[in-house]
């Protein structure tokens, strides 16, 4: 899956904001991982996780097609790369919800039939006990 760059995300802002607040964060596990938002102007916050010399955005489609969608002006300035990221990652997205739904429809479907055999089972042995006594 793509995923955004600190590229995208100046290019989202662009002709917006010069300044940006950083502000960087270190777990137990000594992970440093940071947000950065543009400085004293609306714009989106967006987080990265630091991995070496390489950074991750850990930002969701979601959460940023959200953000954008608010804002028709930035939607029509955004950059066709960050787009085309959103769009691919939403559609990846949307993927794994179809797969999840239909292995849920999958199970519920099992699950019905196997109460339906087991009401089955349970009136054949009611009518057995009834015919015994």
């Amino acid at each position: 899956m793509d995923k955004f760059t600190v590229e995208n995300y100046f290019q989202l802002h662009d002709g917006k904001a010069i300044d940006f607040r950083l502000r960087v964060q270190k777990d137990q596990n000594n992970q440093y991982s940071f947000y950065i938002h543009p400085q004293d102007v609306d714009g989106e916050t967006w987080d990265f996780k630091v991995i070496g010399n390489f950074l991750e955005c850990t930002t969701s489609a979601s959460e940023t097609l959200n953000s954008l969608l608010v804002n028709s002006e930035t939607l029509e300035n955004i950059d066709k790369n960050v787009l085309f990221l959103l769009i691919k990652q939403l559609a990846h997205k949307v993927k794994e919800l179809e797969t999840v739904n239909t292995s849920q429809r999958d199970q519920l479907f099992k699950r019905v039939q196997e109460l339906k055999q087991f009401q089955r089972e349970y009136e054949t042995a009611q009518e057995y006990e009834r015919d015994r006594s």
